[in-house]
């Protein structure tokens, strides 16, 4: 795996200093950063609808940064809500998306979609259509800080937890 950490050498006679329940984990750009699996604690996202601007969040997906530049992303009924003043909407994801990813010191590109899966769209609880999922190639800015990362796109932010 790609993580890294600088450590001084212990002597044998001294012990390491106790973690203060007050430290902050620092936050780590990078590559190495990603590597690994991480749970959605917090997905939003906007879409039009008609005329209307809608903000959907939810959380679940499961996604697994590998160190040969391939993301996977997994859906179990995964679901996003959004509400309007008339409707409320929710999208629910089945399925798995796998992408390239190529990343700088801040950046993530993603290239290579392989999708399989459905996208369901339903309005005030009736299923309105269903739809293949679609994976977004737009480059999304990152951080990581201790165990939590946070993906944001022109249109979604995302908050990932590391398992």
């Amino acid at each position: 795996m790609a993580f890294w950490s600088v450590r001084q050498p212990i002597p044998v006679a001294s012990r390491p200093p106790t973690p203060s329940a007050t430290q902050i984990a620092p936050t780590v750009t990078g590559a190495e950063c990603l590597i690994g699996d991480w749970i959605e604690t917090n997905g939003t996202f906007t879409l039009l609808a008609g005329n209307t601007k809608l903000q959907f969040s939810g959380n679940g997906s499961l996604t697994k940064f590998s160190t040969d530049g391939k993301v996977l992303v997994v859906y179990k009924n995964v679901v996003y809500a959004a509400s309007s003043s008339l409707n409320r909407y929710e999208v629910i994801n089945n399925g798995t998306f796998m992408l390239d990813y190529a990343t700088d010191a801040t950046t993530i590109r993603y290239s290579n979609p392989v999708t399989v899966g459905t996208a369901t769209l339903k309005i005030n609880g009736t299923v309105n259509t269903t739809a293949p999922l679609v994976a977004s190639l737009t480059p999304e800015t990152y951080t990581c800080q201790g165990n939590k990362l946070r993906l944001q796109g022109e249109q979604s932010v995302t908050e990932l937890q590391r398992l």
